[in-house]
Parts: structure tokens; C-alpha cells; sequence
């Protein structure tokens, strides 16, 4: 009977950790800056690797996602950005030093990018090297930089 009870707690034990190991793996996501997608390296997919070397205009068509998840930090050229009628699709190129990416995202577009610097987007690159974003995170440092001290924090336009 106890032994039975022991080989029940180990087989519940062992599912939860197989459950949890799987779960883990199918929902992680890689974290890149712009020149570290664009430079490839042995961490990424051999495909995504492939499709960043493309380096189609930020019209191109978004095309098949392939590989994991990926979020991908850069910088917005505000040139580029093309938002859709609907105001729920945009494409814009993120850049670093080595290039840019072309994205594309469709969702609800937060208040301050048109003030952000950095941006961070959530989706996958697809086969024609546009990064097909589900969703986007905008970083606005400027607004939340620490007042050094001695000094007077510079007026809003709230104030």
C-alpha cells in the first residue's frame, strides 16, 4: 500500500515537471537587438539567419513566419513609418548600426510612439525578411530620466 502511494506521488511529480518542461520551451522567446539579428550568430535558426539577410523595403509583403519567437529591439526610423487606414495596422524599419528591419505590426498602436526612440516588438521574421509583430513596446527614456541631484527637473507639458 505505501509503496503503491510513493510510486503514485513520483508519477504525479514527473508528469507536472514534464508539463512544465514543454510548456517552458514552446512559450520562450529570443531577445535581439537589431545588429544581433542582422550579424546572425549559432544561437539563431539557420532560416531566420536566411531571411534577415534579405533585406526587403519596408513594403514588401509580411510572407510565412518562420522559426521561434523572437522580440527584437531597435531604434525607429520615423521616415519609414506607414500606418494603415484603420489606424490598427503600421510597417516601420527598426535600425541599429549594421542596417534595419522592416516591420510589420497589426494591433492597437500605444499613444507615445510617435515619441519613442527605442522600440520593442514581439513576432516572428518571415520568409521575405519582414518581422511580422504581434506585439509592440514602446520605450519613451527621455520622459523617465533620473533628475541628478542639485538640479531642476525641466517643466511638462502638464505643468
Amino acid at each position: 500500500m505505501q509503496r503503491r502511494f510513493v510510486l503514485g506521488i513520483l508519477a504525479i511529480f514527473a508528469a507536472l515537471a514534464a508539463i512544465s518542461m514543454v510548456s517552458f520551451y514552446q512559450n520562450r522567446e529570443l531577445y535581439l537587438e537589431v545588429d544581433d539579428l542582422l550579424a546572425g550568430g549559432a544561437e539563431l535558426p539557420a532560416e531566420v539567419v536566411r531571411a534577415a539577410e534579405l533585406q526587403p523595403d519596408s513594403g514588401a509583403s509580411a510572407g510565412a513566419s518562420l522559426g521561434p519567437r523572437i522580440q527584437l529591439r531597435g531604434l525607429v526610423d520615423k521616415r519609414s513609418t506607414d500606418r494603415g487606414a484603420d489606424g490598427l495596422e503600421m510597417g516601420f524599419d527598426l535600425y541599429g548600426q549594421k542596417g534595419a528591419v522592416p516591420v510589420y505590426y497589426r494591433g492597437v498602436v500605444p499613444d507615445t510612439f510617435d515619441m519613442a526612440e527605442t522600440v520593442t516588438v514581439s513576432g516572428q521574421i518571415t520568409d521575405s525578411g519582414v518581422f511580422l509583430a504581434d506585439e509592440l513596446l514602446v520605450q519613451c527614456p527621455s520622459k523617465y530620466e533620473a533628475v541628478p541631484p542639485g538640479k531642476q527637473p525641466l517643466p511638462t507639458a502638464d505643468d
